[in-house]
């Protein structure tokens, strides 16, 4: 009996860290923005970032920078920025010279669309709209970082 309610311990355990893995890449984003944002934005509860369902993108990425192994800030255009999620993180996004968008149309949906790294695809979790002064934020926190 003690071993069982062992056994279930240690699954009740990996289940939680599993559902809680995902979102720790977007939580650290999260945190970066909270820490760049001036006082009196931080001074409301409301979540720094727009999550949408979907962006339009013509061609390719207008720009791009990974944020870490999980996240990307894809620029639509020079004034449209986006951070996207990814289902599992790549470990060759710092090294790339260049990333693709799959998408079947004019917009990239979350959770349909993925992007593509070294010819792996990446499905994307979920998509926030960023403001420029949020994505210059992330940008220089991530080349700080990794100086």
């Amino acid at each position: 009996m003690a071993q069982r309610n062992n056994w279930i311990g240690l699954a009740a355990a990996a289940a939680l860290a599993l559902c809680t893995a995902p979102l720790s890449s977007i939580a650290s984003a999260h945190a970066v923005a909270r820490d760049g944002a001036s006082s009196a934005d931080s001074a409301t509860d409301q979540p720094p970032y727009e999550q949408v369902d979907s962006f339009l993108i013509w061609k390719r990425p207008y720009s791009w920078q990974p944020v870490d192994d999980k996240t990307v800030i894809v620029w639509s255009t020079p004034f449209d920025a986006y951070l996207v999620a990814l289902a599992f993180p790549s470990h060759d996004m710092k090294f790339v010279q260049a990333i693709g968008v799959s998408s079947s149309g004019p917009r990239v949906y979350a959770k349909f669309d993925a992007i593509t790294i070294r010819g792996f695809r990446y499905p994307s979790n979920s998509i926030y709209r960023l403001s420029r002064e949020e994505a210059r934020n992330l940008t220089e926190r991530h080349k700080t970082g990794n100086s």
